[in-house]
């Protein structure tokens, strides 16, 4: 909330009384509370257990496909955080990379880098987005439409896959926390140094 006040104030000039945020920030903290509660009673759903061991796949024609990492810190309390977005031929529309400080947990990082995503993604004009993560809780929660309403965009969908199929957008990210690249972008077709690895996924992918 504080994040998203702040954009607010300095692109479109827009002031909240400070009381008024620490109740929403109350009223969000204690409904993500009860929607990660929720989510790990309903370990069998499919759509929150990450897929085992299977590389990264193109998205169905007509969709994009925005995995998004994330890689925390703990002793300096930095997340770095990117994205990448490719389309049903397996060829990358854009990526991105941003730091953000000051952040205490993972599930704190993970949840953020949903959200820039997200933001990210709206602000392109892109609409029907398959995104990836690493967090089959967080997931879970967001394809909960009762419990988390904010986030059910009906051409959006969400789900959580392990390491070898976010490899890529994990790069990315941790290119903040271990190679110090603190320059956020946004940035057109594929990261050169990232290209033998897309094409390697790419390869998989029509094979599979």
């Amino acid at each position: 909330m504080l994040w998203k006040n702040k954009n607010e104030f300095t692109f479109e000039g827009k002031e909240y009384e400070a009381e008024d945020t620490v109740t929403k920030c109350l009223e969000e903290s204690r409904r993500w509370t009860e929607v990660v509660a929720a989510a790990k009673v309903e370990t069998g759903a499919r759509n929150q257990r990450p897929r085992d061991g299977k590389a990264w796949t193109v998205p169905e024609n007509g969709r994009v496909k925005c995995n998004i990492g994330i890689s925390w810190s703990k002793a300096t309390c930095m997340v770095g955080l990117g994205w990448i977005v490719r389309n049903s031929e397996g060829d990358t529309m854009l990526h991105s990379r941003r730091d953000f400080n000051g952040v205490s947990s993972l599930l704190e990082a993970r949840r953020l880098g949903l959200i820039w995503a997200a933001e990210s993604m709206n602000s392109h004009k892109l609409q029907k987005v398959s995104f990836e993560l690493e967090d089959y809780e967080l997931v879970g929660s967001v394809n909960r439409p009762k419990a988390w309403p904010a986030f059910q965009l009906a051409e959006w969908k969400v789900s959580s896959v392990k390491r070898v199929a976010n490899k890529a957008a994990f790069m990315i990210a941790r290119s903040v926390t271990k190679e110090r690249r603190y320059q956020s972008y946004v940035a057109q077709g594929s990261p050169s140094w990232l290209r033998s690895l897309l094409a390697e996924e790419d390869m998989r992918s029509i094979m599979l």
